[in-house]
């Protein structure tokens, strides 16, 4: 049972919390806890707030309950709070801006923000989607193994996205060996047939894009292992799988009925990190702040300009920016890589 005492037992931990989080003296922390979290006076009116709870018919019906709810995360059903959370906590974040000097960058602030109320998943910016069921097809025909080669299509926040799963065998990361095996496990067969010759081309083309896609996006150089992509898992198989917004210009088969993965794009101009948990198997999918839309396309800075001219260079990516809250960014899909969990998790 959920008492008053329970409430303000848990507000007193969060108030420590938040001062730990901020590296401030724990005393500081409770007042900033009311003024910027719950909107209230000082704690004093806040603890006061949550005393009403002693004599009202539900928690519902507290004077202060849109300000006092996500105190109730963890405590109750709460799908809808953790969804309104995700509205709020970024407001939550430019208050507290506007009290404290932060010394981290608000993309970790919101991450302790979301550790403050208690969700763990989402101060590392994991997307659970294991209701998400993938369809791989088939994408030549005249590859010696068929399943080398393997696409599906889904929503992203409702945007149509390709992933594209190529086969790989080896026993030490690096490029030449990821070129090395691309070429031994995507060999056509030995007919000279029309549609052999046709997909030739595509194949030597796709082979190029996944070396280019690796080399850009995995530090081959690090001797660190957890710098290293992981595999991705389809029948029991290796592979690396690599996505991208579809072009506009082509369209998912039945978008009707396709699966989509809802994903919170903070409004700011930190790069974003997302861990997709996809079952068993884990990607990560980049969002990349470009500029606001009010200062016009503006050309892209070295790094992002090699991701266009790589991961972005098929007939089937889309070539135009992607928009949210107000601003260009890049969204791209890459292998989940150990050092994406750790950083996150800092």
């Amino acid at each position: 049972m959920i008492t008053s005492d329970t409430l303000i037992l848990k507000l007193t931990l969060q108030a420590k919390l938040l001062a730990k989080f901020l590296n401030l003296p724990e005393s500081f922390g409770y007042d900033l806890l009311a003024t910027t979290i719950y909107q209230h006076i000082d704690f004093e009116d806040l603890c006061d707030s949550i005393a009403e709870f002693n004599y009202a018919s539900s928690f519902g019906a507290l004077s202060e309950y849109q300000k006092l709810k996500y105190v109730l995360i963890c405590e109750v059903e709460d799908k809808e709070l953790i969804e309104d959370l995700h509205l709020e906590i970024e407001q939550m974040a430019i208050r507290l801006e506007s009290k404290a000097v932060i010394n981290i960058s608000k993309i970790d602030l919101i991450s302790n923000l979301f550790k403050l109320f208690g969700l763990e998943n989402e101060s590392k910016y994991i997307v659970d989607a294991e209701h998400i069921e993938l369809d791989w097809q088939l994408c030549f025909d005249s590859l010696q193994d068929h399943q080398a080669v393997l696409s599906t299509d889904l929503l992203i926040n409702e945007i149509p996205f390709r992933f594209l799963a190529t086969k790989v065998s080896f026993d030490e990361f690096s490029v030449d060996n990821v070129k090395h095996s691309l070429h031994t496990n995507l060999t056509q067969s030995d007919d000279s047939t029309a549609k052999t010759n046709e997909e030739r081309i595509k194949i030597d083309e796709h082979i190029k894009w996944v070396g280019d896609s690796c080399d850009c996006l995995s530090n081959f150089e690090s001797d660190t292992p957890d710098r290293n992509p992981c595999y991705f898992k389809i029948n029991n198989q290796n592979y690396l799988v690599y996505g991208f917004p579809l072009s506009p210009h082509l369209s998912i088969t039945d978008i009707g009925h396709a699966s989509n993965i809802n994903i919170r794009i903070k409004d700011t101009e930190e790069k974003q990190v997302f861990i997709l948990n996809l079952g068993s198997e884990r990607l990560t999918l980049e969002c990349i702040f470009l500029n606001k839309i009010e200062d016009g396309e503006k050309c892209y800075s070295p790094k992002n300009q090699w991701i266009n001219d790589s991961l972005l260079s098929r007939k089937d990516a889309c070539q135009f920016r992607i928009v949210f809250n107000n601003s260009y960014y890049l969204m791209i899909l890459r292998p989940f890589a150990h050092v994406d969990w750790l950083v996150n998790a800092l």
